[in-house]
């Protein structure tokens, strides 16, 4: 059985599939060569924003970093879930799905402590997207418009209109979402 690949092994795998050198991607990304090396020696953990310009520049969904679950199953145990992690833990991913190869892909979301950082994400394709918030609240920026979402609501739109996504709280928010095609 093959171990789980570090977000560094991946970083270095696609990268090089692409044939770019870490001078190419750190134009393409404006990060350093030294820092996306760092990256894929696994000595440093990018912010949300970086490994989004990294996923953009490598054309691949920000999900292709997640940790694999050690096996493929119909069933997704809470013990196995693939996770992705970012500012300290402060944002957190859990991949729902198996994996990201299906025509959906559903995640528990996870911000700890409000910071009114947005960490919405413009995708390259068009989606439709839910959003059903677990605990705390959720600032969800459509266009122009804000919606204010706490336990047990939910909201349904296209991904292009999403702007903003927030903890709106002093404490954790987390929601469940659902996005096809699987592009996040």
């Amino acid at each position: 059985m093959n171990s789980p690949q570090t977000l560094g092994e991946k970083l270095r795998k696609r990268r090089k599939e692409l044939n770019f050198t870490l001078r190419d991607l750190a134009k393409k990304t404006d990060l350093t060569a030294a820092f996306l090396s760092q990256l894929e020696n696994n000595k440093s953990e990018p912010s949300l924003k970086s490994l989004q310009r990294i996923a953009d520049a490598l054309c691949i969904p920000i999900m292709y970093f997640l940790s694999e679950a050690p096996a493929q199953s119909p069933v997704v145990r809470a013990q196995n879930r693939s996770l992705l992690e970012f500012d300290d833990h402060r944002v957190r991913y859990q991949l729902l799905t198996p994996d990201i190869n299906r025509k959906m892909e559903a995640f528990i979301g996870e911000i700890k402590e409000a910071c009114g950082e947005n960490i919405a994400r413009r995708l390259p394709v068009e989606t439709e997207e839910w959003i059903f918030v677990l605990e705390g609240s959720l600032k969800v920026g459509l266009g122009a418009t804000y919606y204010d979402l706490y336990a047990g609501d939910a909201i349904y739109f296209n991904g292009s209109q999403l702007t903003h996504i927030s903890n709106n709280c002093q404490g954790t928010v987390r929601w469940i979402s659902v996005i096809t095609p699987p592009v996040f």
